[in-house]
């Protein structure tokens, strides 16, 4: 859920345009660090207005009930050098009227890729993305959310650029204890404390075996975690063909089998299968 919005600060004709957008870059900074904001902005001067296009995270993400103590700080700021209160102007036709909540979901999920900006944690039935600036966790936890998922985009767009990087950044994503994995999780259990609700961490799974890897254990406990196929074929990235509940991992079948050269990546480690040489 995202929603482009157009924000009018107005003019402070006693002050130099760049240190006015110096100002309106903080404020915004503090709306990215809380997830209220997502996504990139740009500034415009309309009528020798200050105006900024910015994508909410979600329906009336700009309201001051969601700002952290930063958020508010850099508010008041912008009232002091504007002399008035930001107008915020929806200018997406589709924008929705309320906004997916985490409560009544089955589980929740937490996963992202390179070009994904919307909210990193989504419903485990739909899989539509809850902002997370609606959690019920400590703003310091929403400010490594957002650092989390920025740092995963970075990792999936290094490892998307086939690079030197390819195998290290690849580790990153699929090994459940990875640094980014292990960030990701923790915050999992945050998310899940606060809630009441349980919430997975999603691993990459790429390369692949041709045979077998449909019975592969959970790569953590090396517990079994394969599920039933869901019906009617589906096609849906949250029908996981694996959940392990105990250590709340999800994946999904391999997507390239043909090269087994990286296949024991994100694989138990007891499990004693054959590498291929390359």
């Amino acid at each position: 859920m995202m929603i482009l919005h157009n924000v009018v600060f107005g003019s402070a004709d006693n002050q130099p345009r760049e240190d006015q957008e110096r100002v309106i870059q903080d404020y915004l900074a503090a709306l990215l660090h809380a997830g209220q904001a997502c996504g990139e902005y740009f500034f415009t001067w309309t009528d020798s207005l200050l105006n900024a296009h910015i994508l909410l995270a979600g329906h009336n993400a700009h309201a001051r009930r969601y700002h952290s103590k930063w958020g508010k700080k850099k508010l008041g700021e912008v009232v002091r050098v504007f002399g008035r209160q930001p107008e915020w102007t929806v200018i997406d036709d589709d924008a929705p009227k309320r906004n997916t909540s985490w409560r009544g979901a089955p589980f929740l999920l937490m996963a992202t890729d390179d070009f994904d900006w919307d909210s990193p944690v989504c419903r485990g039935d739909t899989g539509r993305a809850i902002p997370f600036y609606t959690l019920p966790i400590d703003f310091k936890h929403k400010e490594e959310l957002y650092s989390w998922h920025r740092a995963y985009r970075d990792y999936d767009s290094l490892w998307l650029g086939c690079g030197p990087l390819e195998i290290p950044v690849y580790k990153q994503l699929a090994l459940p204890k990875s640094e980014l994995s292990q960030e990701g999780r923790d915050l999992c259990e945050r998310i899940e404390a606060a809630t009441g609700v349980e919430t997975y961490y999603y691993l990459m799974r790429y390369w692949g075996r041709r045979k077998g890897d449909e019975k592969r254990r959970c790569p953590d406990c090396g517990g079994a975690w394969s599920r039933p196929a869901a019906e009617g074929n589906s096609f849906r990235f949250f029908d996981f063909p694996f959940m392990c509940k105990k250590c709340r991992l999800v994946s999904h079948d391999a997507v390239y089998d043909h090269d087994e050269r990286y296949a024991h990546i994100g694989e138990h480690r007891s499990a004693k299968k054959k590498r291929t040489r390359g």
